[in-house]
């Protein structure tokens, strides 16, 4: 079951990465008697540049989050586990 939703995860990172892939260019050579045209065809992005932005942006901030709730349950809440620590601070006298 975990692997099954791994693959459908990685296969619409492929297909979202994949829109994300710069100008695709290619060449066609048309002969016209003896002389060879090279033409070229540019197709631009399926998604326009500020949707890449938007998305970029949000996919940071749910990574930023995520890691955030990660390292709070795992660092922050481990240690309230109420046990006392091997380290005390000294105690100093202001004389």
């Amino acid at each position: 079951m975990f692997k099954k939703n791994l693959l459908i995860y990685l296969a619409i990172g492929f297909l979202i990465l994949g829109c994300f892939i710069n100008q695709v260019e290619a060449r066609r050579k048309i002969l016209r008697g003896r002389k060879t045209i090279t033409r070229q065809y540019y197709r631009g992005l399926a998604i326009p540049a500020w949707s890449i932005v938007v998305l970029t942006g949000l996919a940071m901030l749910t990574v930023g989050g995520g890691l955030y709730v990660a390292l709070k349950k795992i660092v922050v809440d481990s240690s309230d586990d109420g046990t006392t620590n091997s380290y005390h601070p000294a105690i100093q006298d202001d004389v």
